[in-house]
């Protein structure tokens, strides 16, 4: 009877552990990829820092700018009058929603107004 109530319990506590060990492991690869984030970030504001001091750099990536700028020009403007477009649109219909919702927005008849 002992030997099966110290195995029973054995394996309970081996089924502890082994559903455990996955939030270790999920913890640890978070901590992993915060540690990884911030060494990232940190040296990539020095990079960064000392490469826009550099005018070599920026011009070079002025002049690939200006390149691909040129290059898609025409997707661009047309890409630009669309969103332009769709802007007009989206605040129209805001402004029938707001007149739908607000009753008191609606112009008042000119009979009333000369009264």
């Amino acid at each position: 009877m002992k030997n099966e109530f110290d195995e029973s319990n054995t394996r309970q506590v081996e089924g502890e552990v082994m559903n455990e060990t996955p939030k270790f492991d999920m913890l640890a690869k978070g901590v992993a990829t915060g540690v990884a984030a911030t060494i990232i970030v940190e040296s990539g504001k020095g990079a960064i820092g000392t490469l826009a001091k550099n005018p070599f750099v920026m011009f070079s990536l002025g002049f690939v700018t200006g390149y691909y700028a040129h290059k898609y020009r025409k997707e661009i403007i047309s890409l630009s009058n669309k969103t332009a477009e769709q802007g007009k649109d989206f605040v129209l219909r805001q402004k029938e929603s707001m007149k739908n919702w607000l009753p008191e927005c609606r112009e008042v008849p000119e009979e009333d107004v000369s009264n």
